[in-house]
């Protein structure tokens, strides 16, 4: 807790303590977030229709509507959208591209083949600024890979591409998009997602799943799944039982949301035991023992299965266990 108290410093021993009150203060805050249960609202199932509209002032915007777009909005915006279909007997593997500032949607289906959705988004003060940023946003496949191409960070200006990539639900696809945020859903086989510097969003997803990302969340209840976050990592459970094997490994936060009647077998390794912070019906039969320098917390489940099939590890911060307030899919 940041108390402030009335008491005289001289300025060097008073700047030393200020700074280590604003230390404290944003240790105090980073710590309270770490450990509050994961947000429902992260693993919601949102359409995905977005506007692919222009703007220009007096002018009433019209357009198609392809995929959703958020942030400020100057007064000039231009936009170019293009569909296209790719046959999975030619295409049988997907890979795909982004630099930064895009957003890239890939939705398994049961369509046999691949149907690919793109639109560019440029804005400006004038006209002429907004056709130069759209200039700078494409969209190219060669082969069985597609790529959104933008300028790098660095570069100011409104410009953000869009992607969303329908297919067979178990066809494999692979993702590069270090600076560019992913959202997957419904996707049954092979996948892998590297999104170093942005979130990566994965739902109901259910094969072979590797993601690598800033920010991870992740909901179903099946699949052989590897997860790796530069900060947090927020998990939701759709079935007391997981089948298969889940590891999350996080810098920051490992944050869990279970169904009532959780049963699954679990380990977590944490720094300290305080680190981790259990809050289900099932803590008390929560056992942790001291090996090589951390703290393994073991639940055994129903006791059916003989080795863990959770892995949850965070040496610089916490793991977490709450029980979700909505119903487990059936």
């Amino acid at each position: 807790m940041c108390v402030k108290t009335a008491m005289r410093f001289r300025w060097p021993i008073f700047l030393v303590s200020l700074g280590a009150l604003f230390t404290s203060c944003a240790s105090d805050a980073e710590r309270k977030y770490d450990v509050q249960a994961a947000p429902e609202f992260l693993f919601e199932r949102r359409p995905i229709n977005i506007d692919c509209v222009g703007k220009l002032p007096g002018l009433h915007s019209h357009g198609e509507r392809t995929v959703l777009v958020a942030g400020n909005v100057p007064p000039y915006i231009l936009t170019h959208s293009e569909q296209f279909a790719l046959i999975r007997s030619e295409v049988p593997s997907l890979t795909i591209t982004a630099d930064p500032s895009n957003s890239i949607f890939i939705l398994g289906s049961n369509r046999a083949d691949w149907f690919v959705r793109f639109c560019g988004e440029g804005g400006g003060q004038t006209e002429s600024e907004a056709r130069e940023h759209l200039r700078q946003l494409s969209m190219t496949r060669l082969g069985a890979t597609i790529s959104v191409s933008s300028p790098p960070l660095r570069e100011s200006g409104h410009r953000r591409g869009s992607l969303v990539v329908e297919g067979p639900s178990d066809a494999p696809i692979v993702t590069s998009a270090s600076y560019s945020a992913v959202q997957v859903r419904d996707v049954a086989g092979p996948l892998r997602v590297t999104a170093t510097h942005a979130r990566a969003t994965v739902l109901d997803t259910t094969g072979r799943v590797n993601v690598s990302a800033f920010v991870i969340d992740f909901a179903g209840s099946r699949g052989i799944v590897n997860l790796s976050a530069e900060t947090e990592i927020n998990l939701k459970m759709t079935a007391p039982q997981f089948d298969g094997e889940l590891v999350a490994w996080a810098q920051r936060s490992v944050r869990v949301l279970v169904p009532p009647g959780f049963s699954t077998p679990f380990q977590a390794l944490v720094n300290r035991p305080q680190d981790f912070v259990c809050r289900a019906n099932f803590c008390p039969n929560v056992t942790h023992e001291k090996k090589d320098g951390l703290y393994v917390f073991t639940y055994v489940g129903d006791r059916n299965t003989a080795a863990e099939r959770f892995h949850l590890r965070s040496e610089h911060s916490a793991v977490v266990i709450d029980t979700s307030e909505t119903r487990p899919s059936s």
